[in-house]
């Protein structure tokens, strides 16, 4: 039996068009050829976007950059990392840290508060409850946290509990900033 060609091609057309409306309701986002409908208000960007871009380009480090290394100085904490790594991210000179154990104010005082914390502790968990980020001026940045930091002694006795941290950190030397102010202070 010998097909129509017209036919043929009509009947796939129609099968084709089918096919692309049962795969448009399976996939609701639209195609990189199919213009948007999404309404896009027209003027000027608003003024906060344009604070935050201005406080990006004027700094070394962003809000999310920031965020990042809070993350990783807790991990560095959790994973009771080697000293030196730490002193690479706390500031030698200007170090104000007041923490449950003291007052420190220098590398030297650190190290000896960190090896008394590894001492006493076989494992701990710092999870973060909230962050926030303030960059008031140029270099300076502020991170305002509530952690909820979890361990056990080495008599295998769980201990918690919440407390609330304000940083004040600079501009490091390498990649990332340093900690020039550490405050910890225990929520009741």
């Amino acid at each position: 039996m010998k097909q129509n060609p017209l036919i043929v091609c009509l009947i796939t057309l129609v099968l084709l068009s089918g096919a692309a409306t049962v795969d448009a309701a399976a996939n609701p986002i639209p195609s990189a050829s199919t213009p948007s409908t999404a309404a896009v208000p027209a003027g000027s960007p608003p003024a906060a976007y344009v604070q935050a871009l201005k406080t990006l380009q004027e700094n070394k480090y962003g809000e999310n950059e920031l965020k990042s290394f809070v993350y990783q100085v807790f991990s560095l904490f959790d994973r009771h990392a080697e000293i030196s790594q730490l002193l690479l991210i706390f500031a030698d000179e200007d170090l104000y840290m007041s923490v449950p154990e003291g007052k420190i104010d220098s590398h030297r005082e650190f190290e000896k508060w960190y090896a008394g914390v590894g001492a006493k502790y076989q494992s701990n968990i710092h999870t973060l409850e909230r962050i926030d980020v303030q960059i008031p001026k140029k270099g300076d940045y502020r991170v305002d946290l509530i952690v909820n930091w979890q361990a056990l002694d080495r008599e295998g006795k769980f201990t918690s509990a919440r407390m609330h941290q304000k940083w004040q950190i600079v501009d490091g030397g390498g990649y990332w900033p340093r900690i020039v102010s550490y405050v910890v202070e225990p929520i009741l």
